[in-house]
């Protein structure tokens, strides 16, 4: 993993270094000022997958919009990402589901490792040593033309990766990255065994006479390809306590509706 000592504009180094700062010191000294009723929380679904939900102070209120929200495949998995403008900035949200995790906590290299599969662009990259904190899970914090770049862990199987224009507001940044959650349904998932056989497979031939194309983006973080159809997404195997986690989601949508009242629609 490169690290960000030394390269990057200046105004990159900046953001950088304050969300370390934040992370070790929670919300900012100005943040600490507000009063309650003056944050606004928003919320929205990664499709049935995941809900993510974060908090801003409310004089930007009218400035966050919801731009695109799709799903697809990739070499090694598949993925599900949303972008939301904040103003004229983009902040763009990547849930990967890479074929071979097995469930163990992944480190630093693995997890840059994770992002750079679903594209080699990433590889250019440099990221700071020192981890933020996002829900209680280490995140590692990038920089790459222009944009900032956050990845961590948010439940076993899956891996994030946040992309956030360096032009982005400081103060909304001050607040959006230590209140931002990802809570993925772990009893769901976009993977089917046909899907991820065939990548393994695919790994295990021969090196072709012709070198396999990469999944490279120039524009957006995130690119399209077909959606992925809705009758693919599967149950996983019947390890789950159906009842536990039917309550579990109940009181997970009560909290997040009395919580973050707002809700992006895309």
């Amino acid at each position: 993993m490169k690290s960000a000592n030394g390269s990057g504009s200046g105004g990159l180094k900046i953001l950088l270094g304050c969300l370390v700062l934040i992370s070790l010191t929670g919300i900012s000294g100005s943040a600490q000022g507000e009063q309650e009723g003056e944050i606004v929380g928003y919320g929205f679904g990664l499709k049935e997958y995941a809900e993510v939900s974060f908090a801003i102070p409310a004089e930007f209120d009218e400035m966050v919009q919801a731009e695109s929200l799709e799903e697809g495949n990739y070499s090694e998995g598949k993925y599900v990402g949303a972008s939301v403008l904040f103003d004229e900035s983009r902040v763009s949200i990547l849930l990967l589901y890479p074929c071979d995790l097995t469930g163990e906590e992944l480190d630093a290299f693995d997890l840059v490792s994770a992002l750079n599969g679903f594209n080699k662009a990433y590889d250019q990259a440099v990221y700071s040593e020192d981890p933020i904190n996002i829900s209680g899970q280490q995140a590692y914090v990038g920089q790459l033309e222009g944009q900032l770049i956050i990845v961590y862990q948010p439940s076993d199987l899956t891996v994030s990766a946040i992309f956030i224009d360096e032009n982005i507001n400081e103060e909304a940044l001050d607040y959006f990255v230590p209140s931002l959650q990802i809570n993925v349904d772990e009893a769901i998932t976009p993977l089917y065994p046909e899907y991820c056989a065939g990548i393994q497979t695919e790994t295990a031939a021969p090196a072709p006479a012709q070198p396999a194309t990469e999944v490279v983006q120039t524009a957006q973080p995130v690119q399209a390809e077909q959606p992925a159809q809705t009758e693919e997404a599967v149950q996983p195997a019947a390890t789950f306590d159906k009842a536990k986690i039917d309550a579990e989601v109940a009181e997970t949508v009560e909290r997040f509706e009395e919580m973050f009242g707002r809700k992006l629609s895309f």
